[in-house]
């Protein structure tokens, strides 16, 4: 190899390698793109209608709080549910169904489900599917990866077999803050028509998330906003 094309390459590797890397992250983290099968991330809607999903749950205390909350506003939301905390709690679970809400899948163990095989992402599905199913789920089963994160894998999964993976458009990152006022402010700065939006109900507690989705449902509804379940949010779709 003469010097010059030696140099071409000792250069050229690395730069390529280092935009692979950087385009796999940039996949993993999208939550508007994935490589196969169906991602909603928001609706295309000329209604003033959203849909208000919880994460990670359910968790004694806060989801109860959130539950009371819902109640009060007379709202229905989506719960993307973690399996193993369904095992732990399963009454609780069986009561945010039971109070009209929407139960999706969430994995079973949370684990960012990038760099897995076949096989762990199958069960991380399956397992939360059957927990799901067991406490009386029917219909269609919606998915949420933990964390939004996907690469190759979990998208291919999916599209085999026809599961919608339904990420998020607002953002307030509650699992990281819970200052009221600037999770308010940042849901009402990002929210249209068609928006999915995204709290936690599982993890640390978090007073702040009930304060600011308190907040939250008052003002969209003052500006003319409904809210329903992710479900119901994709049948309007291009209406």
């Amino acid at each position: 190899m003469s010097r010059k094309r030696w140099v071409r390459w000792a250069v050229g590797t690395p730069l390529v390698v280092l935009g692979l890397l950087v385009g796999l992250w940039q996949l993993s983290r999208s939550w508007t793109f994935q490589l196969f099968g169906e991602l909603h991330a928001r609706v295309e809607t000329s209604e003033k209608v959203v849909a208000l999903t919880f994460d990670d749950g359910p968790r004694p205390g806060q989801t109860e709080a959130i539950l009371e909350l819902l109640k009060r506003h007379g709202v229905r939301a989506s719960f993307f549910m973690v399996g193993r905390n369904i095992e732990r709690h399963r009454e609780l679970a069986a009561r945010v169904l039971a109070e009209g809400h929407q139960l999706g899948n969430h994995s079973y163990s949370h684990h960012r489900l990038i760099f897995k095989s076949p096989s762990y992402v199958r069960e991380e599905l399956d397992r939360t599917d059957a927990l799901l199913r067991g406490l009386g789920v029917e219909g269609e089963l919606l998915f949420r990866a933990p964390n939004g994160k996907k690469l190759v894998v979990l998208p291919w999964l999916l599209s085999r077999s026809g599961r919608k993976h339904i990420t998020f458009d607002v953002v307030p990152r509650d699992d990281a803050e819970q200052d009221v006022e600037l999770l308010t402010s940042r849901v009402m700065e990002s929210v249209r028509p068609g928006s999915i939006i995204l709290f936690h109900d599982g993890g640390q507690e978090k007073p702040g998330t009930v304060k600011a989705v308190d907040i939250v449902l008052g003002r969209l509804r003052e500006q003319g906003y409904r809210f329903v379940t992710v479900s119901e949010l994709l049948a309007l779709g291009g209406r």
